[in-house]
This record gives C-alpha cells, sequence and structure tokens, in this order.
C-alpha cells in the first residue's frame, strides 16, 4: 500500500498538536474572558449601588421616591444600569431605568428574597440569573441605606448582559484572529522544522540506495541528532563491509571465471527447475551454444540431447556422484564423459554440477594403442614363428638333405630380414618421434629438386621391374629448410608404397612447388601421384596408423611392415608440416606434404 513521507507524518503530527492547543488555548480564554466580564459588570453594579446608597443616607429626611428618582438618574445613565428602590421590607416604591433595552426585572425575582436577606446584613448581594423572555443574563445588586440594623431602605441595581455580550464577542473575535495568526505561524514554522528534520533522513535514504545501486564512494551527509548520526555510523560501516565484500566477490569471481575458463573440460552448472546458471567456455563448444544466450533459460531449450537432459535429473536427484558416457552425433560423433554432483543451498533449492570432457580423441588413442599392440605382435610373431619352424624341421632331419636345406636356410633368411626390417622401422619412428617432441630436429637449406632426385633414384630400379615410369617436377632454385635424410626417406616410403599399388604402364609423378593458396606463399607443397588402384575412403583416416593396412594381405607379400605411411606422417610432423591423402578407387591416389617455405636469409 502506499506510504506517507517522514515529513508529511511530522508535519501533519504538528498540524494535530498546533490545532488541539489553539482550540484548548481558544476554549480557556473564552471562559476566562466571560467570567472576567461577568464580575465586571457585577462590580460596577455594586459600585453604582454603593454610591447611590451612600448618597440617599448623607441626606437629612429619609429617601423619597422623588429624591432617589433625582439621585439615580445621573448614576443610571453613566453607570448604564436600572435602580428600584425598595422598603426594608422589600416592597418597591420607585425604579429609574438606565439606557440600552427596556429593563426586565423579572429575571432576578425568583432570587428576590436570598438577595434582600443578604442586603440587609449589610452585605453587598449579587446576584445572576437567565431571563428567558429576552434570552440575555441579567445582573442584580442590593445594598441598604442606612445602618444594617435599622435600615431606610434598599437599593437594588439591574443590567442585562447585552452589552457585555457584545464587547465578549468583538473580544473573542480577535482571539480567534490572534490564534488562527498564531497556528498558521505555528504551521509554517512546523513544516520548515518537519523538512529540516526529515532532510538528514531523506539524505541518508539517498545514500543508503546509491549504496544498494553500487555506487560505494557516495558521500553520507553530517547528521547533528544522536540517533540519526548512529545510524549514519552503521551505514558507513555497512558501505565498507559491501565494499569488502564486493572486493571478495569480485576476486573470486575473477579467480572463478579464470579457472573455468582454463578448464579444457566443460562445466555446467543447472539449477532444480533445470535452468543453466552457469555455464564455461569449453562446455559451450562441447554443446554447440552460446553463453551469453543460454544463461537462465531451460536445459532442454538449448540442448536437443534426450540422454543429457536425463543425466541432468539424475544428477540432481542423486546424492553421490553419478557418471555416464554421452555420445553426440553430428558429423564427427563424438564421446562425451559426463560427471554429475548435486548442489544443494541454504533455500532448500537444488540443482547440480556436471562436468563434461571428450574423450572422443582417448578414445580413439586407446583403441589405436591396442591395435598397434596387437599388430606389432603379430608382424613380430609371424616371421619368428616362421624361423622357429623351419628351425625345428631342419633340427629334425632336415638339414641332411641338401635341396630342402638351402630352402629352409633361404626362408629362414628371409623372414629374419623381415623381422629386421621391422625392428629398423620402429627405432626410426621411435627416434623421430623423440626428435618431433623435443623439436631440435637439425635443418639444412637445400634444393627440394636435389631431395627428390635422390628419392627417385632410390625407387626406380624397383619401378623399372614393375614397368612403372616416375616422372620428378621441380624448379631447380626452389629451396627449403628441412632434414635431407629424414624428408628423402618419406618421399621414399610414398613412391615406395604406389611403385607397390601401381600396374605395369602407369606413371607416378613426383612434384614439389610453392603453394599458391598458402598466406603470402609461405609453405611449401611436395605431391606424389600415382594410378594405382586407389583407397576406399572408409580407409583414409586411419591410413597413417602404424601396421595400418588397407589389404593386409597383399601388404604383406609385397613385403610391407605397415609402418611407412606412418613414419611420413611423424617427419612431415617434425618438420612442422602437415601431410594429406585424396584417394579414387580405380583411378589413383594423391599424397600431399606441406611444409613451412624457407626463411629468407
Amino acid at each position: 500500500m502506499p506510504r506517507t513521507r517522514f515529513v508529511w507524518q511530522l508535519f501533519a503530527g504538528w498540524c494535530v498538536l498546533v490545532s488541539a492547543v489553539c482550540g484548548a488555548c481558544f476554549w480557556l480564554a473564552s471562559m476566562e474572558l466571560a467570567r472576567l466580564a461577568d464580575e465586571a459588570q457585577v462590580r460596577r453594579m455594586a459600585d453604582a449601588a454603593t454610591g447611590l446608597a451612600e448618597i440617599l443616607a448623607r441626606q437629612p429626611t429619609p429617601p423619597t421616591p422623588a429624591a432617589f428618582a433625582a439621585a439615580a438618574g445621573e448614576i443610571a445613565a453613566t453607570a448604564r444600569v436600572s435602580f428600584d428602590l425598595l422598603a426594608p421590607d422589600g416592597t418597591s416604591l420607585q425604579a429609574v431605568a438606565g439606557p440600552g433595552p427596556a429593563r426586565t426585572g423579572a429575571g432576578w425575582q425568583a432570587g428576590r428574597e436570598t438577595l434582600l436577606e443578604e442586603a440587609r446584613a449589610g452585605r453587598v448581594a449579587r446576584t445572576s440569573r437567565y431571563d428567558a423572555a429576552s434570552g440575555r443574563r441579567v445582573h442584580a445588586a442590593a445594598v441598604v441605606i442606612g445602618p444594617p440594623g435599622t435600615p431606610l431602605g434598599i437599593v437594588c441595581a439591574t443590567a442585562d448582559s447585552a452589552a457585555a455580550d457584545r464587547e465578549l464577542a468583538s473580544a473573542q473575535r480577535r482571539l480567534v484572529g490572534g490564534c488562527l495568526l498564531a497556528g498558521l505561524a505555528a504551521i509554517v514554522a512546523g513544516y520548515a522544522l518537519a523538512r529540516r528534520a526529515a532532510r538528514p533522513v531523506r539524505e541518508l535514504s539517498r545514500a543508503a540506495r546509491q549504496l544498494a545501486a553500487g555506487q560505494f564512494d557516495v558521500p553520507l551527509p553530517v547528521v547533528e541528532a544522536a540517533e540519526l548520526a548512529d545510524l549514519a555510523t552503521a551505514i558507513a560501516g555497512l558501505r565498507e563491509q559491501l565494499v569488502e565484500r564486493g572486493l571478495t566477490i569480485g576476486r573470486q569471481g575473477t579467480q572463478q571465471e579464470a579457472v573455468l575458463g582454463s578448464m579444457i573440460e566443460g562445466v555446467l552448472a543447472i539449477d532444480a527447475r533445470q535452468r543453466i546458471v552457469s555455464i564455461n567456455h569449453g562446455a559451450a563448444e562441447l554443446l554447440g551454444l552460446d553463453p551469453d544466450k543460454s544463461l537462465r533459460r531451460p536445459l532442454q531449450e538449448v540442448v536437443r540431447n534426450p540422454d543429457l537432459r536425463r543425466f541432468a535429473l539424475l544428477a540432481i536427484d542423486c546424492r553421490e556422484p553419478v557418471e555416464d558416457d554421452l555420445v553426440m552425433r553430428g558429423a564427427r560423433d563424438r564421446t562425451i564423459r559426463l560427471r554429475g554432483t548435486a548442489l544443494r543451498d541454504v533455500s532448500g533449492e537444488g540443482g547440480a554440477v556436471i562436468v563434461l570432457n571428450d574423450v572422443t580423441d582417448i578414445q580413439r588413442l586407446e583403441n589405436v594403442r591396442r591395435d598397434f599392440v596387437a599388430n606389432v605382435s603379430h608382424e613380430l610373431k609371424t616371421p619368428i614363428a616362421s624361423i622357429k619352424g623351419f628351425v625345428e624341421t631342419l633340427l629334425d632331419g632336415a638339414a641332411d638333405d641338401p635341396v630342402d636345406n638351402r630352402r629352409f636356410l633361404e626362408i629362414v633368411a628371409r623372414q629374419a630380414e623381415r623381422l629386421e626390417t621391422i625392428i629398423e622401422d620402429l627405432l626410426a619412428l621411435s627416434r623421430i618421434e623423440q626428435s618431433e617432441g623435443a623439436g631440435n630436429l637439425p635443418l639444412e637449406r637445400v634444393h627440394l629438386l636435389a631431395v627428390l632426385s635422390a628419392a627417385v633414384a632410390d625407387c626406380r630400379p624397383r619401378a623399372r621391374d614393375r614397368g612403372v615410369v616416375v616422372d620428378v617436377a621441380c624448379d631447380g632454385l626452389l629451396e627449403a629448410d628441412v632434414n635431407p635424410a629424414l624428408l628423402e626417406q618419406a618421399v621414399i616410403n610414398l613412391v615406395d608404397n604406389a611403385v607397390k599399388y601401381s600396374d605395369s604402364g602407369d606413371t607416378i609423378w613426383v612434384s614439389a612447388a610453392e603453394d599458391p593458396a598458402a598466406v603470402d606463399g609461405a609453405a611449401l607443397r611436395i605431391v606424389v601421384r600415382d594410378e594405382g588402384c586407389g583407397i576406399d575412403a572408409e580407409h583414409l583416416p586411419r591410413l597413417f596408423e602404424r601396421f595400418y593396412r588397407v589389404d593386409k594381405a597383399r601388404s604383406r607379400k609385397l613385403g610391407g611392415t605397415g609402418l611407412g605411411l606412418s613414419i611420413v606422417k611423424h617427419i612431415v610432423q617434425a618438420h612442422g608440416g602437415s601431410v594429406s591423402v585424396e584417394s579414387t578407387p580405380g583411378v589413383g591416389s594423391t599424397f600431399t606434404i606441406e611444409l613451412p617455405a624457407a626463411v629468407p636469409a
């Protein structure tokens, strides 16, 4: 509901107080004025009656009506009263009317006996009565003439309150005007005082609102009232606490953002209604979300994966941490490992923190490791089993047969040579990986044509035996910073593979040139293209893995170890480059090596 401002509350209370005081003062003053007016009028009447009685008492003869009328006329006109001359027994002898309305003595007749008794006792008798006929009050005063014991007569003075009432009404009007002026002045002063009293409260309220809005540098007003000074001191202490807590929360928020931002894992926090309350860039990238647009929105609106929503509900309800793997479908399926922990705050509201970790590459590497162990075991087991078998055959007596002896020994020699080749390739691959990881591969500025020519010359005898033509195209001035021996080995492996999988009459093209698509021409491209059988698309992603073969039977028949393309990949990566393949079954394959351009001397 609407609330009244503090200044108006003070002003309203002041107005009520001033009105009550002015009303009470006016009532008391009016009553006192009326009492004083009555007393003054009665006193004037008593004085007039006493003076007239003294005049009549000094006459040598008892007062007669004529003498009374003569003596009372002037006094009645001056004192504005009416006189009655009464006998000692109360009989009316003469009456003299004063100025003003017609005299009405009936108003005091009811108390006549009491008034006469007091006068005969020698006192100045007074009485007041209300005259219903005239609607006015009537005052009467009686004084004896002569000694009280033997009075010569009684003088009774009467008068109504018409004149006194007019004077009293005039005085009351002046009193009302004075009270109104005084009350108005008091109200104006009270409003000024209320505003002055409310100003520090208003200033403190404004300062408190600014503090609540985060303006911690706002100055606090200096107040004189002890209570408001205590309030200002409390607000100042609150400001210091807010500043300190704000700095602490800011530091914690910055640290939290830095930690969450630097984490490779994704972190997603949701409340009991599955609304996203926090999400770092790692989680946003994994889920394909915009962090700013996802906050405070329900999880089911921004993530369309039902498995993730079910896991979120499970994480909120379970007291213990839960884990699960989630497969994100897309152009490239990814496996996300989820770990959820329930949250409980002091208000009883729940929620959960979900940590997302992309384990796709880890699982792929685990598969590669498992396949590598299986393949290397198989590759080593085959020649070892063959050597062992033929040696046992020779020991069983075949050594005595000259024909079988030589044939078996040739087979053993070939298998031992194959075993040596596999071991040499593994050692070479290990050395290349060490140089790649350490980044200390020795490089030289060489002409690429010389490296390519040496590699083709090494492969040309095998190509000639299969009827394959190898063609080299390279600018003789093209230079690169490479390790000549390793780069030559990589080109030999590519050309040797091309020769193995090409038919008689096919051509292999080996070329090198600057890459026109690279930024500022800062890359060199070496291409080995053949017209062989080609490779199916399903094998291309794993073609450079160790011991991976497209056609295992044919590869072993041709004498391959399954490590040639893996060696090519690591040699190129050690040079800071990359290798890729494009192939079409039945058309041929193209292997491309991209290397950094030579740094100008």
